[in-house]
């Protein structure tokens, strides 16, 4: 039987597919026929050239040796990622609502270490498999049926790339206030009130965006040494702003020991509960977000130990200074100011609201770029392989979110924002579903990451989705309706329901991870092939032999009518494990 060489080439991703290149279009129209010519079948086996739907370059699995980072970094990330202004505001938003702030705390931590778990086990199946969501999300989903998982992650990056480059132009304000102090009265009237933003803050806005916009340029794999860069100027910073915070309150108030007092008649365990809550989805995007930084991690321990100690410790250092800080304004200004931007704007020292607001400057646009636009670009090279890859997509990110006017989100759409911060109910049920699928329906299978970019392999189900995970997706969001909507503005008088939602993180991805194995112990999915996963050996493995034309899976162009053996062993299997 013939045989064939297949290497990864220039303009060719390393499953063979065309991708974007760098050639001009002669070279690279020359090399795509010389390589069909020169093989009868590609790496996908019998795949045809509607397998460029599915992958390009940026979308390949990363082979364990051009992995950059070490188990440090992965680390790091929760420093450049976790300090934000978001996060600062968890915890001053639960203690301007009458929650104690030493309890605040607590319920930040409480939220932290739940929301590890799941991140850490994203973490792991992404250096597991060294793919991205896009790609991982295609096994539960299926082909066709993860573009909606896709679309739905992508949704709120946008919003809130736009919110934070908004939120950053207020520390760009503190700065340029603290050398031209008279900025605050500049152009005071020359934009109508009507458009709810000052001549100061779109200028303000638009030089943060600017700013950015060099970062979106650089690889993942550089973005490490940011990392660390971040890592040694945060503690610094959060040691001067803590020792300031004490100062001024006069070291720690009696606001500390006093007894929480709940506004609008909410009891104290409901207000924990929006607090953990709060915490949980300051970081639940990670949950489905950190395989994107994870794929790259040279460890697979590394890449879930550190999600499980370095978020909820670093995350929850973050939130105490965000606390100190609002009970500091307590005192200084005889009330509370949740919004750490305006806590340093009113600064008297200009030196200091200066470095305090050029710092704010960096580390929001290490936290826009890892948790907003690097998941977009990811999502978009999913939807669009052919077209889109991580760099373009970072800047579509860019555009799209400077072209929505977040400052009218901000002003106006009070109950949109609700509903985006409801939003993490959404990322629970894909997190729910995902993780059942790989940890338990697929427990000693794993994934065959040859078939995640294969059309029609066991990952097309029935017409390229997988029914189970949507039932479970929606059925498990519909008991949190009411909660959500009741953010939104719309009264609801049951308290049971609320309290209930107050805890919709955690529930969400508990029953859609339940419904999911539920169906697939009715209906089971087909967990492995006879062909050997030839993505596993050459871009995991990193090896590199010769491939053999007409490999085959018994699984090729069948869906969930596939295997009846393999489905009747996973069924008892499963029941075996149920008793």
């Amino acid at each position: 039987m013939p045989s064939c060489k297949c290497n990864s080439r220039n303009g060719i991703s390393q499953f063979g597919i065309l991708t974007s290149s760098r050639e001009p279009g002669f070279e690279l129209l020359l090399s795509t026929f010389e390589y069909l010519a020169s093989c009868s079948v590609i790496l996908l086996g019998n795949a045809d050239i509607e397998t460029i739907r599915y992958t390009n370059e940026d979308m390949d699995p990363i082979k364990r040796k051009d992995r950059t980072y070490a188990w440090y970094q992965m680390g790091l990330f929760w420093i450049a990622e976790g300090f934000n202004a978001a996060q600062l505001q968890v915890s001053s938003s639960a203690f301007s609502l009458g929650l104690n702030p030493g309890l605040c705390v607590l319920a930040c931590f409480v939220g932290n270490v739940i929301v590890s778990l799941p991140c850490a086990a994203s973490g792991y199946l992404g250096s597991k498999l060294g793919t991205n969501f896009p790609g991982t999300v295609r096994a539960s989903f299926g082909m066709q049926g993860s573009k909606w998982a896709m679309i739905v992650r992508a949704v709120p990056c946008i919003i809130y790339y736009g919110i934070q480059v908004s939120l950053a132009g207020q520390a760009v304000q503190a700065c340029t206030t603290a050398i031209w102090p008279s900025f605050d009265n500049w152009k005071i009237n020359a934009i109508p009130a009507s458009a709810n933003i000052t001549a100061q803050q779109i200028l303000c806005f638009v030089i943060f965006w600017l700013l950015s916009l060099p970062f979106l340029y650089l690889p993942i794999k550089t973005l490490r040494f940011l990392f660390v860069a971040k890592s040694i100027l945060v503690p610094l910073y959060w040691t001067a702003m803590f020792t300031w915070s004490v100062t001024a309150a006069g070291g720690f108030p009696d606001v500390w020991k006093m007894p929480s007092v709940p506004l609008d008649g909410m009891s104290v365990g409901y207000l924990f509960g929006i607090c953990v809550n709060a915490a949980i989805s300051g970081n639940a995007t990670f949950a489905v977000n950190i395989m994107d930084i994870s794929r790259h991690s040279k460890s697979d321990r590394a890449a879930w130990v550190t999600q499980l100690f370095a978020l909820p410790i670093l995350v929850t250092l973050t939130e105490l200074l965000g606390c100190t800080m609002a009970v500091a304004s307590s005192v200084l200004y005889g009330e509370i100011q949740w919004n750490p931007l305006v806590v340093i704007n009113n600064f008297e020292n200009r030196p200091g609201k200066f470095f305090a607001g050029a710092l704010f400057v960096f580390f929001n646009i290490m936290t826009n770029v890892t948790g907003n636009s690097i998941p977009l670009a990811n999502d978009l090279t999913g939807l669009f392989p052919k077209y889109i890859n991580i760099r373009r997509g970072q800047f579509i990110c860019a555009i799209v979110s400077f072209a929505i006017c977040p400052w009218e989100i901000e002003a106006k759409a009070t109950t949109f924002l609700a509903f985006m911060g409801a939003y993490t109910l959404f990322l629970g049920a894909t997190t729910g579903v995902m993780m059942t699928d790989y940890f338990w329906v697929r427990r000693g299978y794993g994934i065959n990451i040859l078939h995640l970019f294969k059309p029609r392999g066991i990952y097309w189900y029935s017409y390229g989705c997988n029914w189970r995970a949507f039932v479970a997706w929606f059925v498990a969001l519909a008991p949190f309706i009411p909660g959500m909507v009741q953010g939104m503005g719309v009264r609801i008088i049951n308290k049971g329901i609320l309290n209930l939602y107050s805890w919709n993180y955690v529930l969400v991805v508990t029953f859609s991870g339940l419904l999911y194995f539920v169906f697939a112990i009715i209906s089971p999915v087909p967990v492995r092939t006879s062909d050997e996963d030839l993505g596993k050996l050459y871009l995991i493995d990193g090896l590199d032999p010769e491939v053999v034309t007409g490999v085959s899976s018994r699984f090729e162009g069948k869906t969930d009518e596939g295997s009846d053996i393999e489905k009747k062993n996973y069924r008892s299997e499963s029941s075996s494990a149920m008793v």
